[in-house]
């Protein structure tokens, strides 16, 4: 009965994590055309990817809470309610400030799915199994983002590009019959934990601060950063004092590793998720493709990652991570850069694809190394710590890589967003290249830090 009931969980969670990853990357591909509904500019339509992760981020450690305290499938079945009944919904929707705010939602609901997913695979499963499992997982995850630019392609040009919130629901509605038909038992700690909700309050307002700052770009940027700084400053004396704090802020001061780990993850998808929205602009725009042309060229990039994350993964086993992960983030940034400094109007098509391929390449040689090397530097007591803080700085670092890419975009197209001119595009993308390229080298200096520190 175990055996039967773990093979539906898995199969829900498998879907769960697939359609996670396919929506926030198929969506980059429609963004040209979500903008030719609405008309109001590049900057603007960014904020239906960005609003999703930035509620996704922010949610991800309460969901965490929620998850132990009232029950992993419970959480796990009420992210994929909100998730797939909010993809229906948005089919409907002609207002985009509408849309918006139900995909601010939407990442609400993904946050509870990402927070509740790995938790039930290690209660599930035996410890035997256990990374076997999350090898799944993670494997279908990398599908879905190899899958997204391809298959978002076709279904946003030839059904429009609300067929990808519909094709979501058809399948979240799937993953719901199997968990509530096909798993019953439910897993939560026996003893509640208490969650530091000022902790967390003073938390987000830090992130809110520094996500204004990066959308005005402005004078007003100086406000909000210094918001900011004043509410992480009043957060880090709070949280000192607090017997449970939300953050434990020796352990982010005193292990090195970790914090570099994660310092690292931050830069790394802050400089490379925003890569399929730049380029799929760019390949639509610039060059004229249809959805599914662009898609093609943009999933050579997931392709690589998909092909050789698990052997790196398995190489870091025996190898130091930290290392390995820095030799990736150095191929990553020095991609980053020839991008940035040869593409142009006529740049061969097949160049470009072999540089994301390299992309890719240096990314699954970063990614598993690096995750492993986070969740190597804690004690067994600390895992669930140190998987939910992985995982916002991942989504932080890819609202901030779509937070730089579109305002960069508005403040080099100074003329008039809502009409984008081909060689202002190309001077944005030129410029946004070669500073994630710039701010990947950064990373690997974090990165090599690490490991001059063990």
């Amino acid at each position: 009965m175990k055996l039967k009931e773990n093979r539906w969980l898995l199969i829900s969670i498998v879907i769960g994590s697939f359609f996670n990853s396919f929506m926030s990357s198929s969506l980059n591909i429609a963004m040209p055309e979500i903008d030719i509904e609405y008309g109001i500019g590049v900057d603007k339509v960014a904020w239906i990817t960005k609003s999703f992760l930035l509620a996704s981020a922010i949610g991800l450690l309460l969901s965490g809470w929620l998850a132990d305290n009232f029950g992993r499938r419970k959480i796990f079945l009420i992210g994929n309610i909100v998730f797939g009944v909010i993809s229906l919904l948005i089919i409907f929707l002609k207002n985009f400030y509408l849309l918006v705010i139900f995909r601010f939602f939407q990442g609400l609901g993904s946050s509870m799915i990402m927070a509740s997913a790995p938790a039930l695979i290690a209660s599930a499963f035996d410890t035997n199994k256990r990374g076997f499992v999350l090898g799944i997982q993670t494997t279908f995850t990398y599908v879905g983002l190899l899958l997204a630019p391809l298959l978002g392609g076709i279904l946003t040009q030839y059904f429009g590009w609300k067929s990808l919130f519909l094709f979501n629901f058809f399948f979240t509605i799937l993953a719901l019959v199997i968990i509530t038909f096909g798993v019953k038992s439910e897993w939560k700690n026996e003893e509640k934990i208490n969650f530091d909700f000022y902790g967390y309050s003073l938390f987000v307002v830090v992130v809110i601060g520094i996500v204004l700052a990066l959308e005005w770009l402005n004078w007003n940027s100086l406000i909000a950063l210094a918001i900011s700084f004043l509410f992480g400053y009043g957060f880090i004396i709070y949280e000192l004092q607090h017997p449970q704090p939300f953050i434990s802020i020796p352990f982010i001061r005193n292990n090195i590793f970790f914090t570099h780990s994660i310092l690292a993850a931050l830069i790394n998808y802050a400089t490379t998720f925003a890569i399929s929205y730049i380029l799929s602009i760019y390949l639509q725009n610039v060059r004229g493709m249809k959805p599914i042309q662009a898609g093609v060229v943009l999933s050579f990039q997931p392709l690589m990652m998909a092909l050789f994350s698990a052997y790196f993964g398995h190489l870091s086993d025996k190898n130091n991570p930290g290392k390995i992960a820095s030799y990736g983030m150095a191929i990553i940034s020095g991609s980053l850069l020839l991008i940035g400094l040869l593409i142009n109007e006529t740049i061969p098509i097949f160049i470009l694809a072999i540089l994301l391929a390299i992309l890719g390449f240096g990314f699954a040689l970063f990614s598993s190394p690096n995750t492993n090397a986070v969740m190597s530097s804690v004690n067994k007591n600390a895992y669930g710590f140190a998987s939910a803080f992985l995982a916002f700085s991942r989504l932080f670092g890819q609202f901030i890589s779509m937070a730089l890419a579109s305002s960069l975009i508005l403040l080099v197209n100074t003329r008039n967003m809502e009409i984008l001119h081909f060689s202002s595009l190309v001077l944005s993308t030129k410029i946004i290249f070669i500073i994630f390229a710039i701010l990947s080298a950064y990373g690997v200096h974090l990165s090599l830090q690490r490991i001059k520190k063990t």
